[in-house]
């Protein structure tokens, strides 16, 4: 007996802007991964990790050394304090690499294809009182390792800008249920929109 997998219901609340940004952004994500081809890149987040880590030993080092010496000692005060500064340090640079670096980025990541490699980063976001998710897709494809462009003089990296917007209220029905099939074709339509500014 063989069963059909089903595809996962997303079900949010409609009067919440947050909750329905979330639901796309990761049905996009999986889109993209799962059908479109590219393969996730996790640069943004392993470099906010490595970020918190990093604070995070700093802070545990400060707080042994504290733990296994008199904190009346002025050694002590001092180790204590280059830890307490570096646990800041490096959390400003993950909150400063999340807001410059990152921003909205929901997802990144890249394909081979017969034309060369192929690099995706996309970015959404909502206005308050403004039911609409609105999208940018920054498209890079390197031809350089492609056979077609091996003796053409054409540029060997290409890069375009799209951006998008679509209500809400076309994707999600009455009970907050997300249209799967509405939604990922108009994600088809928005890439293969972006991804024909290439070959103009």
């Amino acid at each position: 007996m063989t069963s059909e997998t089903q595809p996962r219901v997303i079900k949010v609340d409609k009067s919440n802007l947050l909750d329905l940004k979330n639901a796309c952004d990761e049905a996009l994500r999986e889109y993209l991964e799962n059908k479109a081809g590219f393969r996730q890149s996790h640069r943004h987040t392993d470099t906010k990790l490595i970020l918190g880590y990093l604070g995070c030993a700093f802070a545990a080092a400060g707080s042994y050394y504290g733990y296994i010496h008199p904190f009346e000692l002025s050694t002590t005060k001092f180790w204590t304090a280059v830890s307490v500064f570096f646990y800041y340090l490096f959390n400003v640079l993950m909150m400063a690499y999340a807001y410059l670096v990152e921003k909205n980025t929901i997802f990144a990541g890249s394909k081979i294809t017969p034309n060369g490699t192929q690099t995706i980063a996309v970015e959404s976001s909502v206005k308050q009182y403004h039911p609409y998710y609105d999208m940018a897709f920054d498209m890079k494809v390197d031809h350089s390792k492609s056979a077609s462009s091996a003796s053409s003089a054409a540029p060997k990296k290409k890069a375009t800008h799209q951006e998008f917007s679509t209500a809400f209220q076309y994707w999600f029905d009455e009970d907050g249920v997300l249209a799967q099939d509405a939604f990922e074709a108009d994600i088809a339509k928005f890439l293969a929109n972006t991804e024909a500014t290439h070959l103009e």
